[in-house]
């Protein structure tokens, strides 16, 4: 649709000023600290000089007082709430109206005064140095005027002030040309009222600086055009330039803040305007193409005019000299080549040669129409309401290319089955094995009775490619019988599903099964009634490593996008950008792999992934038996990604069985069950990770950077058991009184390493240190603590005879069994201290 239009921004002309006050009015005897200042106010009349925008509905003006710091001086005589003036009844004379306010001579001022329709409840002006707009409410709205100005003066004297109020929207107005309207109204067209979507208008607005805030996309209701007003309004631009306006037929007028993010003054550029007219009778007409990067200004008409509600149509005539059909001798022949007349369809399709079209007349026909021989020709509805039973292209050895145009398929009319497929002798719609089918404007009624609840069946065909596309076709159930489905595809099948309309009520619109390589698209569709609009797999018929992309398709309530029957190695491309690869795993367009559920890790583990990302939700981790000896790195996206232990008894735990593993950005919740967790790893790091329970430290060597432990009771944050070398670096620990025990059986002993960290004593607990060290299997420990924050935990005395050089320690560390300094070194911010 090619529009003409003209986009415009005409200046605010023709300032309305005041008539000055006598001087008499201001001899008022006063002291000499104080002198009245008079504002002559003029709102300015027009935009445009017509009622639509003359200003005359701003009877309420608000003003008030600031000092030179903006601060708002609220005890000014007179003042209302808020510590403003208002006066409902303004502007009496028309556009002018006169304040008198007493202020301390010697002085800045700044006054701010804002005037509108007091029938208008879309601004908030409880504070003149954030008035809001709401936006809520019909387009053309002339209630919606208003006018502002903030002066700043120094007071000397008396003193009389001209001030002119200017509105602070921009207006936004579409016009169309009388000649469009006329021809719109002469084909049935009156447009009544118009609604408009303008994205990115400001919120609000400072009134001493002029400056505008907030950002939100406009949505003004169906509202009566000017164009229909009751006193109609009339567009008037001199578009021409030639120094007389012409008048046009006023469609849209709209007020916003133009989001300016300077001055608030300057000009702003608007994308993606809509605007929809509704007429009297009749469908609404749309109309955005060509509005982007429209200009708009305070106090500025940005006129959108041009040809708008109708459009030329040119018809192409033709005269097509065959007929649909003949009657020869009373025998109906309905089907045509090129003016020779058939019987039947089948009849034609025998005889078509390649390149041909076959025409058939308007009826029903209960054929089963075979395509054999390697033929290349199409088959076209020669007028309304062509119906036939099937086609049948079960001839992959010789396959053909057929096109279908304009045809309905209802297998209801189907004497008997004909299709070998999921089982002998079923009656779908269309029967093929190989061959390359394509079906245009086309109607599939599936009758979904034993043997006919399908529309469309490819079968496994060998080595024999099959490509099959579909536009701008329909499917639906007879009579919505609820055991109807659209297609179901096996075989070495590629192929396209594009704009087509599915209301088939079986529980997947369509099945996909293919081979190696092959991928199928399907997009544009609008899908209803079913649960799935694409299932994929079979486990009784499985195919492997295919393609399906799925984009922009509509799916009605309850209907999903697809489901994985069964895991095929199908790659999935749903909307363009991400690839499902099976039940709660896909891949995005930088080929992460993102798992939302256990099943989703494991397949992923199968598929050989190395790094995992999750999507926020728990993960029984003590069902992951599979990550057993792997090098895998999990990411989640937070403290909601949980990786679960909790559920764990004493020595249960997962066998890591020498594997590596990373955690990142997610939360691990362990119970406090001993030697729970995961065990026998050869490497574990977790970085920005929050850790609940306690850690049984089981690797052979572990870091945690940027971690959070929490542990409530008589638990300990992490007990270093198995490893041989643990490192925290900016870890905080949070727990009652005991945070980390070193008392382990690692094979060399255990060295533990703890930088920047803090460990929180939330009491319960008494008689321990921060750090503890055991010898219950006469090991080595070492223990270098360096830059460590200890709030709370305890010192305490030996309670038995001290063996030589076994001092129990502070409350940051605690000898625990009183191990000799042949057994256990602690180092503390570079000084070995034992």
């Amino acid at each position: 649709m090619n529009k003409k239009l003209f986009l415009g921004m005409f200046v605010a002309a023709g300032m309305l000023f005041a008539t000055s006050c006598s001087n008499d009015e201001l001899d008022v005897v006063q002291s000499g600290n104080e002198a009245q200042v008079t504002f002559s106010l003029a709102a300015e009349g027009c935009i445009a000089t017509r009622a639509i925008s003359d200003g005359t509905g701003a009877k309420k003006l608000i003003y008030a007082v600031y000092n030179a710091n903006g601060e708002l001086i609220e005890t000014i005589a007179n003042a209302d709430v808020n510590g403003q003036i208002v006066d409902n009844s303004a502007f009496d004379n028309g556009l002018t109206e006169n304040v008198t306010i007493t202020l301390a001579k010697g002085q800045q001022y700044t006054v701010a005064f804002w005037a509108q329709n007091p029938n208008c409840t879309a601004y908030t002006t409880t504070d003149l140095k954030n008035v809001t707009v709401d936006y809520v409410g019909l387009n053309n709205d002339e209630t919606r005027d208003a006018f502002f100005k903030a002066e700043t003066f120094t007071v000397t004297g008396n003193t009389e002030i001209d001030v002119v109020l200017k509105r602070p929207f921009a207006q936004i107005n579409v016009g169309v040309y009388q000649t469009d309207w006329d021809a719109a109204v002469a084909s049935g067209i009156e447009i009544e009222k118009s609604k408009v979507t303008i994205e990115k208008a400001a919120t609000s607005i400072n009134l001493l600086t002029g400056e505008v805030k907030g950002e939100q996309t406009v949505e003004y209701g169906l509202g009566i055009i000017p164009a229909q007003f009751t006193a109609s309004e009339t567009l008037n631009v001199d578009l021409n330039k030639d120094g007389t306006k012409e008048n046009y037929v006023y469609l849209s007028m709209s007020y916003i803040l133009a989001n300016d993010a300077t001055t608030g003054y300057a000009k702003a550029t608007l994308e993606d305007l809509d605007f929809t007219f509704a007429p009297k009778s009749g469908n609404n007409i749309n109309f955005s193409e060509g509005l982007n990067a429209v200009p708009v200004q305070r106090n500025w008409r940005t006129n959108i005019i041009g040809k708008i509600l109708t459009d030329d149509v040119t018809f192409n005539i033709t005269i097509d000299p065959i007929y649909d059909g003949e009657y020869n001798n009373g025998t109906a022949q309905p089907v045509n080549i090129n003016g020779v007349y058939y019987a039947t369809i089948q009849d034609a399709v025998n005889n078509v040669q390649d390149g041909e079209v076959i025409k058939i007349a308007t009826g029903t026909y209960a054929e089963v129409v075979k395509v054999t021989g390697g033929k290349n020709f199409t088959l076209e509805a020669a007028g309304p309401n062509v119906v036939i039973a099937a086609l049948d292209h079960q001839s992959n050895a010789n396959p053909s290319t057929v096109k279908v145009k304009g045809i309905t398929f209802d297998n209801s009319v189907t004497p008997a089955g004909w299709f070998i497929g999921t089982s002998q002798n079923i009656a779908p719609c269309v029967g093929a094995w190989g061959g390359n089918l394509s079906f245009e404007d086309c109607a599939f009624i599936v009758a979904g009775t034993s043997g006919k609840e399908t529309g469309v069946m490819t079968w496994w065909t060998g080595d024999n490619l099959m490509n099959l596309s579909f536009n701008n076709c329909t499917f639906e159930g007879k009579e919505n019988h609820s055991s109807a489905r659209a297609m179901q595809i096996y075989g070495d099948v590629n192929m396209t599903v594009e704009n087509c309309t599915f209301t088939t009520a079986k529980d997947y619109t369509l099945k996909y099964v293919a081979q190696d390589g092959n991928a199928a698209t399907f997009s544009n569709n609008i899908v209803n009634n079913s649960e799935n609009f694409v299932e994929l797999g079979s486990s009784v018929y499985p195919g492997a490593n295919y393609t399906a992309n799925i984009n922009n398709n509509t799916l009605g309530k309850d209907v999903n996008t697809h489901i994985i029957a069964n895991d095929e190695n199908q790659t999935v491309n749903l909307n363009g950008n991400v690839s499902v690869i099976a039940e709660g795993l896909v891949k995005d367009a930088s080929d992460n792999y993102i798992a939302s559920t256990n099943n989703g890790i494991k397949t992923a583990l199968q598929k050989g992934v190395t790094t995992i990302n999750l999507v926020d939700g728990t993960y029984n981790a003590t069902q992951l038996t599979e990550i057993a000896g792997k090098t895998l790195t999990f990411i989640g996206s937070g403290e909601n990604t949980v990786f679960d232990y909790s559920t764990q008894g004493y020595n249960q735990y997962v066998n890591g069985n020498g594997g590596t593993f990373a955690f990142k950005n997610m939360t691990i919740t362990r119970s406090t069950a001993t030697f729970a967790g995961m065990a026998h790893t050869a490497s574990t790091s977790y970085e920005n990770c929050t850790i609940n329970g306690t850690y049984y430290v089981y690797e052979t060597n572990a870091k945690f950077t940027n971690c959070k432990f929490n542990v409530t009771g008589d638990a300990y944050n992490c007990w270093l058991y198995g490893t041989s070398s643990a490192t925290y670096e900016k870890c905080e620990f949070n727990c009652s009184g005991k945070s980390i025990y070193v008392d382990g059986n690692g094979e060399t002993g255990s060295d533990l390493t703890t930088n920047t960290c803090v460990f929180n004593d939330n009491g319960g607990v008494e008689n321990k240190a921060a750090i503890e060290t055991g010898n219950t299997y006469g090991k080595r420990y070492s223990l270098t603590i360096n830059n460590t924050t200890v709030n709370g935990f305890s010192t305490t005395e030996a309670k038995s005879p001290a063996v030589d050089g076994a001092e129990l320690g502070t409350n940051v560390w605690g000898n625990k069994n009183y191990m000799t300094k042949d057994k256990l070194s602690v180092t503390i911010d570079g000084t070995k201290v034992y």
